[in-house]
C-alpha cells in the first residue's frame, strides 16, 4: 500500500544538517519558502529534500503542506504529532523544545517579563485540597506510595 508523500515548504532559511541535531555537521543551505519532501521526522527535526539538497531541518522551520493555508499556518500537523516527543539541541542529549512549543528566536529576543500574566496564571493554579475533592469526583481513589529509595552514587 503506497503512502502519500509528505511536502512543505522553509519558512526561513535553513542550514541543513547532517544529522538531527544542532552540533551535527552542516550539509547545505536552502533558501526560504523552498518547497520540500518531508522524508523523515524524528523528535524536534525533520530529513528534508528540496533543490536536490538533503539534510535535518528543525521542525519549525518548515511548514507541512500546500495551498495558503500552509503558507498562512505556523503551526501544522507535523508539530502536533511530534509535540509529545522530545527534540534533541544536540549529541549531548540536551532537549529543546522552543521551536517546537511555537516560540520563533525573534519572539525570544523581544521577550519580555509580565508578572500580572503570572498573577494570573497563578489564580488558576489548585491547592491540595481542591486537586483531591477534582481526582475523587473523577473516580480516582487516593492511595500512599512510599518515596523511592536514592540510591548510591
Amino acid at each position: 500500500m503506497a503512502h502519500a508523500k509528505e511536502v512543505g515548504s522553509t519558512r526561513v532559511t535553513v542550514t541543513l544538517m547532517a544529522g538531527p541535531c544542532s552540533d551535527a555537521k552542516q550539509a547545505a543551505q536552502l533558501p526560504s519558502n523552498t518547497a520540500v519532501d518531508i522524508l523523515e521526522h524524528r523528535g524536534g527535526w525533520m530529513r528534508i529534500s528540496g533543490k536536490g539538497k538533503t539534510g535535518w531541518a528543525k521542525l519549525y522551520q518548515v511548514r507541512t503542506g500546500t495551498g495558503p493555508e500552509a503558507q498562512k499556518s505556523g503551526e501544522s500537523l507535523a508539530i502536533l504529532r511530534n509535540i509529545g516527543q522530545t527534540g534533541r539541541s544536540g549529541s549531548q542529549s540536551i532537549v529543546a523544545t522552543t521551536g517546537i512549543r511555537g516560540l520563533s528566536a525573534e519572539d525570544l529576543k523581544t521577550a519580555k517579563p509580565n508578572p500580572r500574566a503570572v498573577d494570573a496564571m497563578n489564580a488558576y493554579r489548585a491547592n491540595d485540597n481542591t486537586a483531591r475533592q477534582y481526582a475523587l469526583s473523577a473516580g480516582l481513589k487516593e492511595k500512599n506510595v512510599p518515596f523511592l529509595s536514592r540510591g548510591k552514587d
